[in-house]
């Protein structure tokens, strides 16, 4: 096997054939490598969708294979460690070296981190729409629930694609409604956050909207564990003085997001922030992309520790800016390319209807159309739901997004 390339890519999702097809133009054939050990490729805004019994799971997965850019070397395998004093890094027990490095293998759910869970995702109740393989398993328990406390968690940020867990929520209560047991049904957001999302201009009209929906709300409630016996969901509860107590709100169905984390050989490498805010995520300049004290690695994606939201939308403008700034280094002029923290999230409020949100650093909006972004519009569904998608294969993933 090859050992030595121009460029390597740790990480086939969204950022990874994005940047490895747009790059491949560029460079020479056999120059670039990408390195994953996945089988598949899954297109996730859809899982929500699917987990509301509105679309197929095979319709979000494809083959790497078909996938990757021809002239570009897949090697198979899983990163162990990068030594980036040495310009390599280890898979199993050989070294690749590289000239340059762009980190893109997404980030890391931490089911271990919610205590007494064990086996029981997808099972007593306990379902979720962020694993592949727990999909079709949140459909059933959703499209089957009859009655009781049904209990919706967002765990604290950064998680990947952060208006999720909300998006099941409100899919579900639809399902209840068109199932005509929604009067049967009591349904509970408990949120680590202050808010119903990060930005005001959308918070208000989600407040607004779990008021006229019946959902009950608890703010500040960070979930640490789960009783799947006594069927009891365990947060730590924090006051608007610090003062941090223990609460445990029952359920009978628990949509469940864990935290998450950069991939270990990240979070407990050099490569990493050493402290504040990003501490564990890949230590990058948010505006390059280039790592802080690396030249020659840049970082792309959810494994970035950069204040924006992580969302494939996210990766859509960031993969250009670091194909433009490694060409840049490789040629040796100045890295002039600039991420602006864009991300969007398409906020589905009930089958049907999405508030389109998009935003950059600091919350500052940045709609794409002339429309008031905090209203629910049937259009933006069929964005969501059917262009968005095959933008996605048939753009993006060639590196023409």
């Amino acid at each position: 096997m090859q050992k030595h390339f121009k460029v390597v890519i740790i990480g086939a999702g969204a950022g990874g054939i994005s940047l490895a097809a747009k790059l491949s133009r560029s460079l020479p054939e056999g120059s670039i490598a990408l390195i994953d050990p996945a089988e598949h490729h899954y297109y996730q805004p859809l899982w929500s969708i699917v987990g509301a019994g509105l679309a197929d799971m095979k319709d979000t997965q494809k083959n790497n294979k078909d996938l990757i850019p021809q002239g570009v070397v897949w090697i198979k395998n899983a990163v162990k460690e990068i030594l980036p004093h040495e310009n390599k890094l280890l898979i199993s027990d050989e070294a690749i070296q590289y000239d340059y490095l762009v980190v893109a293998p997404g980030l890391r759910l931490c089911w271990d981190k919610i205590e007494g869970l064990g086996d029981n995702l997808g099972k007593n109740g306990i379902c979720s729409v962020y694993q592949a393989d727990q999909v079709n398993l949140a459909r059933e328990m959703i499209t089957n629930f009859k009655k009781g406390n049904a209990l919706f968690v967002m765990p604290p940020v950064p998680i990947k694609c952060a208006g999720a867990p909300q998006k099941i929520m409100y899919l579900a209560e639809n399902v209840f409604r068109n199932n005509k047991v929604r009067d049967k049904i009591t349904i509970s957001w408990a949120t680590a956050g202050k808010a119903m999302f990060g930005i005001p201009t959308f918070s208000k009209p989600l407040q607004e909207l779990v008021t006229q929906k019946n959902i009950k709300t608890y703010f500040q409630h960070k979930i640490i564990g789960v009783d799947p016996l006594k069927k009891l969901a365990h947060f730590e509860v924090t006051d608007n003085e610090g003062q941090v107590t223990k609460q445990s709100l029952p359920y009978d169905l628990l949509h469940l997001v864990p935290p998450m984390a950069a991939p270990k050989f990240i979070e407990d490498s050099e490569l990493s922030f050493q402290e504040g805010d990003q501490k564990g995520w890949l230590a990058v300049d948010k505006h390059t992309l280039q790592h802080v004290n690396f030249k020659n690695i840049f970082g792309l994606g959810d494994v970035t520790g950069i204040p924006n939201s992580k969302t494939g939308a996210a990766v859509r403008k960031q993969y250009p800016v670091v194909a433009l700034n490694l060409l840049a280094m490789i040629d040796g002029t100045p890295l002039a390319a600039q991420y602006d923290g864009y991300s969007s999230c398409p906020l589905i409020t009930e089958i049907g209807k999405v508030m389109l949100a998009e935003f950059g650093y600091d919350g500052k909006l940045m709609p794409t159309f002339p429309l008031a972004p905090d209203v629910p519009r049937r259009s933006m569904w069929y964005l969501k739901k059917d262009l968005l998608p095959i933008l996605y294969w048939k753009v993006m993933l060639k590196g023409r997004g």
